[in-house]
């Protein structure tokens, strides 16, 4: 499978409950993976990454600017969710919070299979 199991949150989004929290690597290509055991974050769109009170714009095609998700290994995920609208929140042990949204032309996340697809005719953003 996967290396997770996906649970209903009462807003109507969706919990990913990892098999294996902890980071085992990162990968830079034409986007950012971050790989939890068997479980593959991929993320394809700009994001936020906030750590320790520092907002970081972080973009997976400006590689020169990945450092602090580099700096995230090694680390624990604690909690990653999306909301209804498919915005990717994860957020790490040592409080680092990064936040991936919806993007309207292009796949913004993948955790496994599951995928944040941009908004079609019948999937309201």
């Amino acid at each position: 499978g996967d290396g997770f199991l996906i649970r209903d949150l009462p807003d109507g989004g969706s919990e990913f409950v990892l098999d294996e929290p902890a980071l085992s690597y990162l990968r830079v290509d034409h986007r950012s993976k971050l790989q939890f055991g068997a479980t593959e974050l991929a993320i394809g769109t700009p994001f936020t990454l906030e750590v320790n009170g520092l907002t970081h714009r972080l973009d997976p095609q400006r590689r020169d600017g990945l450092g602090p998700l580099a700096a995230l290994f090694p680390g624990t995920l604690r909690w990653l969710w999306t909301s209804p609208h498919g915005r990717l929140t994860a957020v790490f042990k040592n409080g680092a919070t990064m936040t991936v949204v919806p993007d309207p032309v292009s796949k913004a996340w993948t955790v496994g299979s599951v995928s944040c697809l941009p908004p079609g005719p019948d999937r309201p953003a």
